[in-house]
């Protein structure tokens, strides 16, 4: 009867035990501890940053800056939960702009480590220097050292076995550590950092004056040359970006950098943005790499909803999606991608359409035009544009040629390649169509001559990917054909995916779907589409719903909306595949210009449906450099 009594009269928790579970929300592993303390030399107004790692950070952790430093009568009051530099009031947290805020990092890390600080303020003569272990002062002096701060956290979790025992093995460790400081390193070009693992050598990012600098850094310069830079600003957002080009890819999202008014974060509306504006250009399972930078207003964003500050919440964050989509699609389509054959020219070039220069460091071109080949000089101005870049969206139907054993399907919009409506843009400077056919190689490859040298198609994968496009566009213009269920499936859905799919009651039903809501917590499917009929109808109705849930669904209903549905997307790839010219299939000319003028009708898309390039680009430069001609 006691001890029931007990368990349930309130008290206060110890300030020992108070410090401790605040630590476990802000010291999750050795990394969270760099995070912590680089942050905070960031807002100290550091400009160098040395950051000492052994054992994976379980035996050190050592971060010196050469920051504003802080007084003999400041560095004590560091040391106590919720004493901060960066907050006066109430107001002040609706407009956050520094990286910490709270005042709990240097306690809850101190509760758990034996731990060490060192500040000088500037233009101060002497330091000061305090030691704890478990959270307690052991002693307080004056010292000397250089202008700024050093902590030094050692044995971290020593004093907590049961949280010691979780950490994974020092290279593991050291990873995420390392994953943030490249992270902060991209946000932040303009300081200097080093890091020291062990008894390894050194790593050294200087400070530079341009972002894609710092990105071949940590990356590397094959990445930096190959990525296209994003600039677009909307009242109260800009998004400034780094993304790479469809060709160049990686198996998974971990190529994804993004930043929210300068701090890094992992936010699932900032990924899933990015990668939707890749939609319809990368074949399933494929991700880009991205440098993403967003600056919106301080009232629109909410910092404070993760106590590691990991995460962000936005005011209106459909319309962040929205503008980080459009920014991304809009530079997409007016630069160049054609096999991956070049990179963008050296600083300075002109932007052929505006006279614009292009910024970005000096970086060397390669070529890939076969093993062993020397190194490319610099593209000259203009060739890393997209020269077959279309001036809009729209397609143009193109003539069979008179060969019904092989049809090319094109788009609903049909018009002319040689003509132009009036109000629109003008068409671009060449074709695929246009080009001057030189023939077949081996069977497989159509070569045709272009201003800028020699073009090689893909003559499978050129055609799979006309078909796959028509397919997708005749299924919806058609009027999808629904297959009825013999009986009405219940499937169990989130309130947030139920509520996605009853605010878009048009663009399910024409992807076929007759869905409609069944309690709280369900949805009652009547029909699906009928190619797919046989598929697990919970499984179909919950990857739509969870597709629906991510976009802004007022400009998506293009024939690209099929990828929502997997199963499908998969089976009209198939049948493009199945139905296109071979590899081997000797063409005769009139088919081989078929192909090429089928390019024009449909919106680029540099790969077929499953991921090979449909052309590349040999250009004068690379062939005069192989000839030795240059």
């Amino acid at each position: 009867m006691s001890s029931t009594t007990e368990k349930g009269r309130i008290r206060l928790l110890s300030d020992e035990l108070v410090d401790q579970i605040a630590a476990g929300e802000v010291v999750e592993r050795p990394a969270s501890v760099v995070k912590e303390l680089v942050e905070n030399s960031l807002d100290a107004d550091a400009r160098r940053i040395r950051v000492e790692v052994r054992d994976g950070g379980a035996a050190l952790i050592a971060v010196t800056d050469d920051g504003l430093g802080m007084s003999r009568a400041e560095l004590p009051m560091a040391l106590q939960r919720h004493a901060t530099s960066k907050l006066s009031s109430a107001a002040d947290l609706s407009r956050i702009a520094s990286f910490g805020f709270r005042g709990e990092a240097l306690p809850a890390i101190a509760s758990v480590s034996r731990f060490r600080i060192f500040s000088r303020a500037r233009g101060t003569d002497h330091g000061y220097e305090i030691n704890c272990e478990g959270g307690e002062i052991l002693s307080e002096r004056e010292a000397g050292g250089p202008e700024g701060t050093r902590i030094e956290v050692a044995d971290l979790f020593a004093s907590v076995p049961a949280r010691r025992k979780f950490l994974k093995r020092p290279g593991t460790e050291w990873g995420h550590a390392a994953d943030w400081l490249s992270r902060l390193a991209l946000v932040r070009p303009d300081i200097h950092i080093e890091t020291q693992r062990d008894d390894r050598k050194a790593t050294v990012w200087p400070a530079c004056g341009d972002a894609r600098d710092r990105i071949a850094m940590i990356l590397s310069e094959d990445d930096a040359a190959a990525m296209i830079e994003v600039d677009h600003e909307e009242p109260g957002c800009r998004i400034h970006a780094f993304v790479s080009t469809p060709e160049r890819t990686r198996p998974n999202g971990q190529g994804l950098y993004l930043f929210v008014n300068g701090r890094p974060v992992r936010d699932r509306l900032l990924r899933h943005a990015l990668i939707e504006s890749y939609r319809d250009l990368l074949p399933r399972g494929r991700f880009p790499i991205g440098v993403l930078f967003a600056e919106v207003d301080l009232d629109t964003l909410d910092v404070n909803v993760h106590p590691a500050k990991w995460e962000v919440r936005f005011t209106d964050p459909q319309s962040i999606h929205r503008t980080i989509r459009h920014a991304v699609r809009d530079a997409m389509s007016s630069r160049s991608w054609l096999g991956g054959i070049r990179a963008p020219g050296p600083r300075g070039l002109q932007d052929p359409r505006t006279g614009a220069g292009q910024g970005g460091a000096p970086r060397s071109a390669r070529s890939d035009t076969g093993a062993g080949a020397p190194p490319a000089p610099p593209s000259p101005i203009g060739t890393d544009d997209w020269i077959f870049a279309r001036g809009d969206d729209r397609g143009s139907r193109v003539e069979d040629a008179g060969h019904d054993d092989w049809p090319i399907a094109a788009t609903s919009a049909s018009r002319d390649t040689a003509e132009v409506d009036a109000g629109t843009q003008p068409p671009p400077v060449a074709s695929f169509g246009s080009l001057q056919i030189l023939g077949q190689l081996r069977a497989s490859y159509l070569l045709a001559e272009s201003d800028d040298g020699l073009m090689v198609v893909d003559q499978h994968a050129a055609h799979e990917r006309i078909l796959y496009e028509g397919l997708r566009e005749s299924w919806l213009e058609a009027g999808v054909l629904r297959q009825g269920l013999l009986a009405p499936v219940s499937v169990e859905l989130s309130p947030r995916a139920i509520a996605a799919l009853a605010e878009a009651p048009k663009l399910v039903e024409r992807l076929g779907f007759e869905i409609e809501a069944f309690g709280e917590d369900a949805v009652l499917v009547r029909a699906i589409p009928a190619e797919i009929a046989g598929q697990d109808v919970g499984e179909l109705v919950s990857e739509l719903a969870s597709a629906l849930e991510e976009v802004d669904r007022g400009d998506d209903s293009d024939a690209s909306a099929i990828r929502w549905l997997p199963s499908l997307d998969r089976l009209f790839a198939t049948m493009a595949c199945h139905s296109a010219r071979r590899f081997g299939d000797r063409l005769p000319p009139e088919e081989q210009r078929a192909i090429l003028a089928g390019l024009d009708t449909i919106p680029w898309a540099p790969t077929c449906p499953h991921g090979r390039p449909v052309a590349i680009l040999l250009s004068h430069d690379d062939l005069e450099l192989r000839f030795r001609r240059r």
